[in-house]
């Protein structure tokens, strides 16, 4: 329900602008009538009708005053009370109101495959004839029945460089030994909620900035809107923004980012009361789209043709909203949403319980064997090792006027350090994702930085980023950065280190669970989430950890080596560094990272 933001507002002070009440008014006005209409009238107690007339007078000035009060109180979101004005303010400050928030999960996608012996190694694999495609928006439900939609293609077919499937293989062997199926997994992430598709009948009627309700209350993604001549409509944050991002499929198996045109596009807003979205287009007709984006003012002037005088005339200025420059307005087609709806706390479902298939969509190679097709499709698992989170209920008015004042500072362009980095870690994930990532001068152009960037592989160690997520870094700043800005994105150094300690136990101590507890504490300071660029490396921090623990007598300095190329079949990397220590710390330039790529075997300790 939702909070009564009168009653919690109404229990503070209340600032008055004028610092006049009642009294005040009419202690004033006493003092008026007393010099101005002494001789007329002399009795202004409260039973007279001199008093009566102040009253009367007062009163008008104490309700004038309480709601110009009340109005420059409405003008702040800390104080304002009014719904209304409330919403208002939260739209202004670009803050969308939502509806229930979904959950989401990565779900487990298990098939089973006949398995075929390979003609270049000899060994047994899954047969590619019966490697199958789950198309995106495949619908899945959990035991408490909150349902879950796939949201992007799952390929078993796909392999990495090494030309290896990606996928988990499980062989399964038959009776006599010999594996006669493979079983593979896959992950894909699911969203909760229902997806529905609404079609809306346009008439033939223009009609500028055109608007369209949905049906559904809570709506979580619009995933597409287009109408029966095949144009797609695309979201933007205001219909002025004539440019998109669009995902495209690389052979490599990455996703690069394009920046397209939009000449079809809308806003969307949802009410705060209902929680009800609504569709707004752009005030461009569609037969003009081909048209020049800025109208020609020449256009819509009086033509003289050889008169020397002319007669007044009236000018229509919604012919300058004609053209497309703010989107197009559709007219006479018929157009479809399909969407996602639903959401809130009860969606965030246990580890374990999403079990059952509702609506499923199967891409196999076009020449398998039909019976072994529909053996694979009745024996898909599926599984959620983790919980579902993300679920929540809609932000109610009082939260969304929390975030008014923290919205205002927000920037749509890269101006300070801050707002580049803030751009880099909010790129969609589907075109790469940078770690960690620093910005410098460029020392040999005043006018240029240099970004160097470091993601992580799949087992979490940082690794230089591929060159495809370099491209899409390039092209989705490029959009925000001021036109005087250049920028040269380059790998981080990756430093990885070795660290030797030597301490002195007492003799009453169990050496080896210390030694346990020890290498278990040092860990601790170099998790992932804790390491950054330019961050040094401290030699008390260690010592600190060392020493604290009951039944350390001593600990000398520890030693700090870089390592680099394959160590006992461990891979590291190739930067290469001098540690030294300069008042008991390490440092590192502004583009190094020190990395403790593998706790268990880079930290040694000895026991004096």
């Amino acid at each position: 329900m939702a909070d009564d933001i009168k009653a919690k507002f109404g229990l503070q002070r209340q600032r008055s602008y004028l610092n006049r009440d009642f009294d005040d008014f009419r202690l004033d006005l006493l003092k008026y009538a007393n010099v101005y209409f002494k001789d007329k009238i002399q009795d202004f107690s409260e039973a007279s009708m001199g008093g009566l007339f102040l009253d009367m007078a007062a009163y008008i000035g104490d309700n004038m005053a309480f709601y110009m009060d009340h109005q420059f109180r409405e003008m702040n979101p800390v104080t304002a009370v009014e719904s209304k004005n409330i919403e208002a303010m939260v739209r202004n400050a670009g803050i969308k109101i939502t509806g229930n928030s979904p959950a989401s999960v990565d779900v487990d996608f298990y098939i089973e495959v006949p398995s075929i012996t390979s003609s270049e190694t000899g060994l047994k694999i899954a047969d590619p004839l019966y490697l199958p495609v789950i198309k995106a928006n495949a619908r899945i439900k959990s035991n408490s029945g909150v349902h879950f939609n796939l949201t992007h293609d799952i390929d078993f077919s796909e392999v990495n460089i090494n030309g290896v499937l990606k996928a988990e293989q499980t062989p399964i062997q038959d009776s006599s030994g010999q594996v006669s199926s493979i079983v593979l997994k896959k992950s894909g992430l699911c969203v909760s909620g229902e997806v529905v598709e609404q079609s809306i009948t346009v008439n033939n009627t223009f009609v500028p900035f055109r608007t369209i309700s949905l049906n559904k209350a809570h709506v979580s993604a619009i995933l597409r809107v287009y109408d029966s001549e095949g144009n797609d409509y695309y979201e933007v944050e205001s219909l002025s923004q004539d440019t998109v991002y669009k995902r495209n499929r690389l052979s490599s198996g990455d996703s690069s980012v394009e920046v397209i045109s939009a000449p079809y596009r809308y806003v969307s807003f949802t009410n705060v009361t209902s929680r009800n979205t609504t569709l707004r287009f752009g005030s461009g007709d569609s037969s003009t789209i081909f048209d020049t984006s800025v109208p020609d003012a020449s256009d819509l002037a009086l033509p003289l043709y050889g008169k020397e005088t002319f007669s007044s005339f009236s000018l229509d200025p919604n012919r300058l909203l004609k053209s497309p420059s703010l989107g197009v307005s559709p007219t006479g087609t018929t157009l479809r949403v399909v969407y996602r709806h639903g959401g809130g706390a009860n969606h965030n479902v246990g580890p374990d319980t999403i079990r059952q298939v509702s609506t499923i969509e199967w891409k196999f190679p076009s020449n398998g064997a039909f019976n072994k097709i529909q053996d694979i499709k009745r024996k898909l698992g599926l599984g959620n090792p983790k919980s579902a989170t993300g679920g929540a209920s809609a932000p109610t008015l009082q939260d969304l006027k929390s975030y008014i004042t923290s919205a205002r500072t927000m920037q749509n362009r890269i101006v300070t350090r801050e707002d580049l980095l803030a751009r880099i870690y909010t790129l969609p994930t589907e075109f790469g994702i940078v770690y960690r990532a620093n910005v410098i001068p460029n020392p040999e152009n005043a006018l240029a930085s240099i970004l160097y960037v470091t993601s992580r592989d799949a087992s979490g160690r940082l690794t230089q980023s591929s060159d495809a997520l370099k491209q899409n870094l390039s092209i989705y700043l490029n959009e925000f950065r001021l036109i005087g800005d250049a920028m040269d994105i380059l790998d981080a150094s990756i430093v990885n280190f070795k660290i030797k300690i030597s301490c002195r136990f007492s003799h009453n101590v169990n050496k080896y669970n210390l030694i346990s507890k020890i290498l278990r504490e040092v860990k601790k300071l170099y998790t992932a989430e804790k390491i950054a660029m330019g961050k040094p490396l401290v030699m008390s921090d260690i010592l600190n950890v060392v020493i604290s623990q009951p039944g350390v007598v001593s600990c000398l300095t520890p030693q700090i080596t870089n390592l680099t190329g394959t160590i006992e079949g461990r891979e590291y990397s190739s930067d290469k560094k001098k540690l030294e220590i300069e008042n008991d710390v390490i440092f590192a330039d502004e583009y190094e990272i020190f990395e403790l790529r593998y706790p268990n075997s880079d930290i040694e300790i000895t026991v004096l």
